[in-house]
């Protein structure tokens, strides 16, 4: 019995149920069919609403289609500067205000940027570009350093080339610390396509240009951004569960 109580699925169930009944008790709190907060029965019934809908599904394929191409981007580019940097090790130092600069500067920022460059419907790309470049270079990075000493020593002594060491030595095995950078940061990546989506004002399908399509419809009713939030948590929670599976994967 102990063991079941300890176990992560009961301990994630009593979370959620404690969430549950906090959103319940708040919602009630502001008075009954309250719309500016709803209750999750509302939520959920909208929820069902718009999961009948095939332009939801269209607003979900889109947000994380836009989200793999900026995500590809960035993981293309740190899978090249990551090498360089982890086959130049002064390279690393060279290059890590810059990655601090990326990881620290406010988002929604770069958004107005990107608008003005590149429009509006090609910003939220970008800045999903932006945010997962400096956590997957550091991954691959991190992924080089890592690499046993002794294996690169033996393999210098054989002759091989840096270029070869690199492609088929060091990188294969940081390949770990790249799988798990990017399923550290695709969720990160999803959840800041949809803010860059909101903020842009794109009129293209997704779920923040459907989040805001209802806010600018009728302001004072949240009930339907509840709704498309509960359906991009429940998405964002899917990667979580496939993060944590690769992790104990990769922990073995």
């Amino acid at each position: 019995m102990k063991r079941f109580i300890t176990s992560n699925p009961f301990l994630y169930t009593v979370g959620l149920i404690l969430v549950f009944v906090l959103w319940l008790l708040i919602s009630f709190s502001l008075g009954q069919g309250n719309l500016v907060f709803p209750s999750p029965f509302q939520v959920f019934g909208e929820t069902g609403r718009l999961l009948g809908d095939s332009f939801t599904y269209k607003s979900i394929g889109l947000s994380l289609l836009r989200t793999l191409e900026g995500f590809g981007i960035s993981l293309a580019g740190a899978l090249i500067l990551g090498s360089l940097a982890g086959e130049i090790k002064p390279l690393q130092k060279v290059l890590k205000p810059l990655m601090i600069v990326l990881k620290s500067a406010p988002t929604a920022a770069f958004v107005f940027l990107f608008i003005l460059l590149s429009g509006s419907s090609i910003a939220p790309i970008y800045i999903v570009t932006l945010l997962a470049f400096p956590i997957l270079y550091e991954s691959v990075v991190a992924g080089f350093n890592a690499v046993d000493e002794q294996l690169i020593n033996a393999a210098r002594l054989d002759g091989t080339p840096k270029w070869k060491r690199a492609i088929r030595i060091e990188l294969p095995l940081a390949l770990p610390f790249l799988i798990l950078g990017m399923v550290n940061s695709f969720a990160l990546s999803f959840k800041t396509e949809i803010m860059a989506e909101i903020i842009s004002g794109d009129t293209n399908p997704g779920i923040g240009s459907y989040i805001r399509m209802f806010r600018n419809g009728d302001p004072s009713d949240l009930t339907p951004i509840f709704a498309l939030a509960l359906i991009a948590i429940t998405i964002i929670l899917l990667f979580d569960l496939a993060s944590y599976i690769v992790k104990r994967k990769l922990s073995k």
